[in-house]
């Protein structure tokens, strides 16, 4: 029987994982969180600003 250091399952893993460190690495490192943020608060604005049109027009249909 040949004993491994290593399985190739817990190689596979060590890779995904470098994968995912480099990703994070960049993520922080060139900007990402600041699009991101400004992403989502465009997306923010948007849904607020179509609660108030439904909230208006929900007003709206019980005053008529």
């Amino acid at each position: 029987m040949i004993y491994r250091k290593w399985s190739l399952l817990s190689s596979t893993a060590v890779i995904w994982g470098g994968v995912g460190a480099i990703g994070l690495a960049q993520f922080f490192l060139f900007g990402g969180k600041e699009k991101l943020n400004a992403y989502l608060c465009q997306e923010g604005e948007k849904l607020r600003q179509q609660d108030r049109a439904k909230m208006a027009a929900e007003r709206n249909a019980r005053v008529v």
